[in-house]
């Protein structure tokens, strides 16, 4: 009992800690989303939701029932539809799964782009590509073990594996490079893929780096990949060539914590210790922390230009320069899942 109280009090002190940086944290205001254009799309209480940065207004574009939720979206290339991942209950099954809908960009005209092969699968994490192509996740349940798969599609194609034993990708924008997540025995590594071959690519990030990891993207130039992750980075060498050594500062800014709330013995994150948002070289060199957030699982998306990142996670929707810098919050009303950035 003794060695419960002594943990919690060591925990509430780290609390206590974070929450006094963070209120200095609040000090700095962020001017980021000034100028800033496009459209964010993401998942928000259930449905998928548009954020117009030219008028600062945020449009639900679906009308989900009841235990159903979007949980990840992408534009087209032009702008003018979006694919998301559409958690539900399909008429007559018992088990629920999810499917990817093709929308124009107003939410009208859904209709399946991919559908699951059976009750319990999972498509997730789309990313729709210049090329036509759409990166998304496949998850299955076969006797009893979970499998993720990579795949791709073109509208109205077959879905072709690309990887197995592979999750969460994150293709450049010519793919030629193709970097996602993998489970291990003991957490999460991330790797990179050369499209040209036909391994499994080299270790960005090893399974001791970090405590998790999040949905990665790479950024429009094809330079650097940002992803969210728990705890401080405990750097190795790199098995894609890098320099090992990180650039880690914490960025300033962020948002504000409840005290209330961390305070009470019976809450807690609905995923995992809270992360902040990491960039780096893709051959795993200049890693820097681009928001210190302490956020659950946030995602990311760049901008068109690059020169800037919108942020999701629990707290809110935030916005900051993709070099790094204080946030600026865009919603109050955060969740969980993939967001994208179009220009038109």
């Amino acid at each position: 009992m003794r060695l419960r109280v002594a943990a919690r009090a060591a925990v509430l002190a780290g609390l206590a800690l974070t929450v006094v940086l963070s209120s200095c944290q609040m000090l700095n205001h962020s001017n980021v989303a000034n100028g800033a254009q496009g459209k964010i799309t993401w998942p928000k209480d259930g449905d998928l939701w548009v954020y117009d940065l030219a008028t600062r207004q945020q449009t639900k574009i679906t009308n989900l029932s009841s235990g159903a939720a979007v949980t990840g979206a992408t534009w087209s290339p032009d702008g003018t539809r979006v694919i998301y991942a559409q958690f539900w209950r399909r008429p007559n099954e018992r088990s629920s799964g999810a499917d990817l809908m093709i929308a124009n960009a107003d939410g009208s005209d859904a209709r399946p782009f991919a559908e699951r092969d059976a009750p319990n699968t999972v498509l997730e994490t789309p990313e729709w590509m210049p090329s036509g192509n759409v990166y998304f996740t496949i998850r299955r349940v076969v006797d009893g073990k979970e499998t993720q798969t990579i795949v791709r599609q073109m509208e109205g194609g077959q879905p072709e594996t690309v990887l197995d034993n592979a999750y969460d990708p994150a293709a450049s924008p010519d793919e030629s490079t193709l970097v996602y997540v993998r489970s291990t025995r003991t957490g999460q590594e991330l790797m990179k893929k050369s499209m040209a071959d036909s391994d499994d690519g080299c270790e960005l990030l090893s399974d001791q780096v970090f405590q998790y990891l999040s949905l990665p993207r790479i950024s429009p130039d094809g330079k650097r990949v940002a992803l969210g992750g728990s705890g401080e980075p405990n750097m190795g060498p790199s098995g894609c060539g890098g320099d090992p050594h990180s650039s880690t500062p914490a960025a300033a800014g962020g948002p504000g914590i409840d005290v209330g709330a961390l305070l009470q013995p019976d809450t807690a994150y609905a995923h995992g210790l809270p992360a902040d948002v990491w960039s780096m070289n893709l051959d795993g060199s200049d890693m820097k922390r681009i928001a210190d957030i302490k956020d659950d699982d946030p995602t990311v998306a760049f901008s068109p230009d690059g020169g800037r990142m919108a942020i999701f996670g629990v707290a809110a929707l935030f916005m900051v320069d993709a070099s790094g810098g204080p946030t600026d919050k865009l919603t109050d009303q955060g969740g969980y899942g993939g967001l994208d950035w179009t220009a038109r």
